[in-house]
């Protein structure tokens, strides 16, 4: 059985556009590495993985690997389609890595029962046994940050709930684009114009 999600505290209210004086701290260099929080999120993230590594060697997966598996333990019998929505990559990067898990036979790719044209994909005996070591991986590293698991749970929440709002601005930007692409020469601002409205 693999590790029960900890609860998404996020509150709707937090999705709320709110007005802002403007983008950069006060007093701060909008251009200084240190005052870009795409900086602060990429770095931290390469940080919990190197505190991931040590139990990443021993169960000897990659961290995309491990994520893979988190993601067919909680939901067995997705597709590849369906995998690399969950985990936000193109099939071009899903396809090699479930074949190097496949390679090490910790996931199998079986017809579905229900469409004989749709491969679904499954953790392997070896690959559910992973679970044990990766929820003392989770805990380990928890507990070596030593931060209450409120403030943990609320970080998370914080970050799902910036990424919610970065995904509602690509894709409006992305049909802004296809409206203008469609639109004829003289009614494009128009259409631009309303897709923002």
């Amino acid at each position: 059985m693999s590790e029960a999600p900890l609860p998404d505290t996020t509150r709707e209210s937090e999705f709320r556009p709110h007005r802002s004086a403007g983008a950069a701290l006060p007093g701060a260099d909008p251009l200084s590495l240190t005052a870009q929080l795409c900086f602060a999120l990429y770095s931290t993230s390469r940080s919990m993985t190197a505190a991931y590594r040590p139990f990443l060697d021993e169960m000897r997966v990659t961290y995309p690997q491990y994520l893979a598996l988190l993601a067919l333990w909680e939901r067995p019998g997705m597709t590849m389609r369906e995998l690399g929505e969950k985990l936000h990559l193109d099939y071009g990067t899903v396809s090699p890595l479930i074949q190097r898990l496949q390679a090490h036979g910790l996931v199998e790719s079986v017809r579905s029962a229900h469409d004989r044209r749709a491969v679904e994909l499954r953790a392997t005996d070896a690959g559910r046994a992973l679970q044990r070591q990766a929820r003392r991986m989770v805990e380990s590293v928890l507990a070596e940050v030593d931060y209450p698991l409120d403030r943990v749970m609320a970080l998370r929440d914080e970050v799902k709930a910036l990424g919610r709002r970065l995904d509602a601005i690509t894709a409006d930007r992305q049909h802004a684009a296809e409206l203008t692409a469609l639109a004829p020469e003289r009614l494009r601002p128009a259409a631009v114009a309303g897709a923002r409205g």
